[in-house]
């Protein structure tokens, strides 16, 4: 009973001391207010300018924007910790996934609200009212309107391939184009070489391809855990396409193909390639793989087995 008493005690003395405390400060910025205004209208009376003033003045507000710019860097310091402390937190698989699941929770009870659906499948928040969709016209086909078939050449030098296809952005198959190539004169290149490089090359263990596009779910662009997972012989009828964007696994990967014969040195290599790979996937239905177009045209090669393609314009 008796601490209960003091516990009390204790708290009405606090309670009794804080409020002395707020009241000594509001009398003393009351007190200083007066002073001010005072000295304000002592000013007036003498007949200073109001440059004069605020030169007068001019430490004292020096003085309280210092104070100002303080607690402001304090808060600004006390945010970006924050902010730094929850993005490592969200860099973790398991919080990171909490954090998607809990913001896929808040958008779907947002719904009822504010229908964001719309804005979900939109490449482009802001409207460009100036944009408009590209339509083809009689000039763009002019490349291919004569074309009755796609010519098959062998030991075809540069010159000839820029003034009779590139030049007239006509396709062509060279027969030959891979003959010097290591991996077309040996029987041991399989899934396991491609598969092999990423998941022993420490760095393309991290890598992120641009686009991952495959049949198995996958639930995320890791595209080490999905090789892991079509290493296991259980795993079949797949199909996988993805496209290296991080410099690294393009060079890494072009130990499997090197520069044409019949392209010249200055035609620099692209920034980027696809890997295409299928296990006993049999269709019907083609699969769209949205390559870039450049300037210096677009080279597909088939290292192993067959494929069907299908080449039509972007627009």
């Amino acid at each position: 009973m008796r601490s209960t008493v003091m516990s009390t005690n204790r708290g009405n003395q606090k309670k009794v001391q804080q409020q002395q405390k707020d009241m000594e400060y509001q009398e003393k910025l009351k007190l200083l207010d007066e002073e001010l205004m005072s000295f304000y209208q002592y000013c007036q009376q003498a007949g200073f300018s109001e440059a004069e003033m605020d030169m007068i003045v001019a430490p004292l507000v020096a003085t309280l924007r210092k104070s100002l710019m303080k607690k402001l860097a304090k808060v600004f310091g006390a945010v970006l910790t924050v902010v730094a402390f929850c993005y490592c937190a969200a860099q973790l698989g398991s919080i990171s996934m909490h954090l998607a699941a809990l913001g896929r929770l808040f958008m779907i009870k947002l719904l009822p609200f504010w229908d964001w659906t719309s804005m979900f499948y939109e490449s482009c928040l802001v409207s460009n009212p100036f944009y408009g969709e590209y339509t083809l016209t009689e000039e763009d086909c002019v490349s291919c309107e004569a074309l009755e078939h796609v010519d098959r050449l062998g030991g075809v030098a540069y010159e000839q391939l820029l003034d009779g296809y590139l030049n007239r952005d006509a396709p062509l198959i060279v027969v030959d184009a891979m003959e010097s190539w290591p991996v077309m004169n040996t029987d041991d290149f399989w899934f396991d070489n491609i598969t092999q490089l990423y998941l022993q090359d420490e760095k393309l263990m991290d890598t992120v391809p641009c686009i991952l596009t495959t049949n198995l779910r996958t639930g995320s662009s890791d595209l080490h855990a999905f090789l892991k997972r079509i290493h296991s012989p259980k795993v079949d009828k797949w199909f996988v396409h993805w496209q290296n964007c991080d410099i690294y696994a393009v060079k890494a990967l072009r130990k499997f193909y090197q520069r044409p014969y019949f392209l010249s040195s200055s035609v620099s290599p692209a920034h980027f390639n696809w890997v295409l790979m299928s296990s006993d996937y049999n269709t019907k239905v083609y699969k769209k793989v949205s390559i870039l177009c450049l300037s210096n045209g677009i080279k597909l090669t088939r290292l192993l087995l067959a494929c069907a393609t299908r080449i039509f314009p972007r627009w």
